[in-house]
């Protein structure tokens, strides 16, 4: 039965939806905690936690239509992020990416608790994780829908509320703000970016995880493997300008970097003045028209906006066990299988963006083909960023 994928057991955990909608203060950013949102928190239960999500074609997904649709959000789903943690921690090498520990190390001299933002929380693999590393820290993880109950933490709150209508939180609240597989669910990343800017403390760590939506051959990894991968290459163009159809960014990894920095047009004050802007990147027939909210609050015209020291990598990543290199052949064995998992799923998505049952099917054949069946050393591109906010002055 397709409902049995859709199992949601609260019993086990707890999850909050805050009322985003709702007059927030956010002036007494010192003093913010998590009771400062308690007021307008209430638990979810079971029945509704269910209506956060609707079935297309067996599989389970977001009911709010301001939530773009790309992948399942089942148990199916749940069990390949679980995978797909472990694959990051073998790529990295590391439990977390960047200096986390000497950001949130213990300080006799601060009178406050160091807090993290999780955004989005997706299966929790990594904040559960970071919870019990770091067990002096706060974290507070969201996500635009619950997708599992979480286990109990005593330094971590699970919000469930509208990306879209911005964050909850108050100003220069978080010292770290980590934001990880979040592009497929958030149509205007501008706004998000701005508000990440305003939650963070001066001096406070950005960290970013994407992956790019191409696939490349390892021997020539500036140029997309189009030719020698087109099943896997035709999925993904869809898969991108579905995206973008939905108002989705799929060049995030590209444009981050060059929002950032201080010198960046991005923090002029006509840039946040615009009442829109464009999305689309290379699929430029795609691009679509985004009008966003105006911002709140406006920044403070007399502070410094931005971030220095940003630091891009590019980590190319096996997706068959191809390599001669024991870890990066474990590495591939296992990326292949999630990305097996991953596009089994994936036919309902292009059935919503407007394609046959049998078109869907047929290229959804032809990616896990070219993904059992590489034609070269097929890899993918996983994006990783780190950046500090500017002090102000």
């Amino acid at each position: 039965m397709p409902q049995e994928n859709a199992e949601f057991l609260m019993d086990d955990g707890c999850l909050y939806f805050v009322d985003d909608a709702s007059d927030y203060d956010y002036s007494d950013a010192d003093t913010a905690s998590i009771a400062g949102t308690s007021s307008t928190m209430s638990t979810l239960e079971s029945v509704e936690a269910r209506s956060y999500f609707r079935e297309v074609d067996g599989r389970m997904f977001p009911a709010d239509s301001n939530v773009p649709l790309l992948l399942p959000i089942d148990n199916d789903e749940v069990r390949r992020l679980e995978k797909q943690h472990l694959i990051l921690k073998l790529i990295l090498e590391e439990d977390y990416l960047g200096p986390m520990r000497e950001v949130l190390v213990l300080n006799p001299m601060l009178e406050r608790r160091k807090r993290v933002l999780d955004l989005v929380t997706l299966d929790g693999s990594w904040v559960q994780e970071m919870s019990q590393v770091f067990p002096d820290v706060d974290f507070v993880s969201i996500d635009s829908t619950p997708l599992r109950p979480h286990t109990p933490r005593p330094n971590v709150v699970f919000e469930v509320y509208d990306l879209y209508n911005g964050l909850a939180e108050p100003d220069n609240s978080f010292d770290i703000v980590h934001i990880r597989y979040a592009v497929i669910f958030v149509k205007d990343f501008k706004s998000l970016v701005r508000d990440v800017h305003r939650v963070l403390r001066p001096g406070g760590l950005l960290l970013f995880c994407e992956y790019e939506f191409e696939v490349y051959d390892a021997l020539f990894p500036d140029v997309p493997a189009w030719g020698t991968l087109p099943g896997m290459s035709n999925a993904l163009r869809l898969v991108r300008g579905g995206l973008a159809a939905q108002g989705v960014n799929a060049y995030i990894w590209r444009d981050l970097p060059q929002w950032l920095p201080c010198n960046s047009s991005f923090w002029k004050e006509s840039e946040l003045e615009s009442d829109a802007y464009f999305v689309g990147g290379g699929d430029t027939e795609h691009a679509k028209r985004i009008v966003r909210r105006p911002l709140r609050p406006r920044f403070d015209q007399m502070l410094r906006r931005g971030f220095t020291d940003v630091q891009a990598r590019v980590n190319l990543v096996p997706v068959a066990p191809w390599s001669e290199d024991p870890r990066l052949r474990s590495i591939g064995a296992m990326v292949q299988e999630v990305w097996l998992d991953m596009w089994q799923g994936m036919a309902s998505s292009f059935r919503a963006q407007g394609l046959s049952a049998q078109e869907a099917q047929e290229t959804v054949q032809a990616a896990m083909y070219d993904i059992r069946y590489p034609s070269v050393r097929m890899c993918a591109k996983l994006h990783t960023l780190l950046a500090y906010r500017v002090e102000d002055k």
